[in-house]
């Protein structure tokens, strides 16, 4: 079965990395539509959904890690169906740092906090409550006077990439309206998918898939992991071999929550 991902509100620029990042994850009929004031929607078709896995089970709970070796090099390609089982065996394979966890417990108990916030955003909108949680704390440290696209704050729309969002509404936004904002520009929402590979896969694509391109696990999901040594974005296309991340991986979040539930 095909499946169709939508982002819409897009300036001229951020319709043409949409497109081409569409175009590299293997999508076909690629399509931009005028709003009208500048904004842009993008329409990409999939040949099967590029979240789908074989395992029914893992697509309703995932499934606990178990023991594996971590892979010896990081695949450049980025279609789903092509790294599918590199994610669940980086993720089976990784190892928090024991030097920082300290660190990754107090961020686990920030996300826990806002549990209850999670869940009611999650249930509405069919999507996991641990996933949003995340992202939160991987974008905004678990600030909720922030917005969930990129950490800016609420008082306004994001100044940076993606600017002007939310498009509908006044500032100041609510957490909550601008979180299913930056979720139904990313196309999450009415997903059924929600295995470990499947997450891993949209939380590199949240971030981008410049790390994966250049043959690098993403600290995105795996800083203070044993995946993960050194390489860093410390600005807009400005990358930085011998710079560390300074904050916990989502594949590390995720996997000492499973393990602590």
């Amino acid at each position: 079965m095909a499946h169709e991902s939508r982002l819409e509100g897009l300036s001229g620029p951020e319709a043409t990395d949409a497109e081409d990042e569409f175009r590299q994850l293997g999508a076909t009929n690629i399509r931009r539509i005028p709003e009208g004031g500048g904004k842009f929607t993008v329409l990409a078709t999939f040949p099967g959904s590029p979240f789908a896995t074989p395992d029914a089970q893992e697509v309703q709970s995932p499934t606990p890690a178990s023991h594996s070796e971590p892979p010896t090099t990081i695949s450049r390609a980025t279609a789903f169906s092509k790294i599918a089982s590199e994610y669940r065996q980086c993720f089976d394979a990784c190892e928090p740092d024991l030097a920082r966890l300290q660190l990754i417990a107090a961020q686990v108990q920030r996300i826990r906090f806002g549990e209850g916030r999670y869940r009611a955003l999650g249930q509405q909108l069919g999507i996991p409550w641990y996933f949003i949680g995340i992202i939160h704390s991987l974008e905004c440290g678990c600030n909720f006077t922030l917005h969930l696209h990129n950490g800016d704050s609420l008082a306004g729309r994001t100044v940076r990439v993606p600017v002007g969002r939310p498009l509908a509404g006044v500032p100041p936004f609510t957490w909550e309206a601008s979180a299913e904002d930056a979720l139904n520009m990313k196309g999450y929402v009415g997903l059924e998918d929600w295995s470990v590979a499947s997450m891993l896969y949209r939380w590199e694509s949240y971030n981008g898939m410049g790390y994966r391109t250049r043959g690098l696990p993403t600290p995105y999901l795996w800083s203070f992991s044993n995946i993960y040594e050194k390489g860093l974005f410390v600005a807009d296309h400005e990358f930085d071999q011998d710079a560390v991340s300074k904050q916990c991986g989502a594949a590390i979040l995720l996997k000492v929550m499973q393990e602590a539930a």
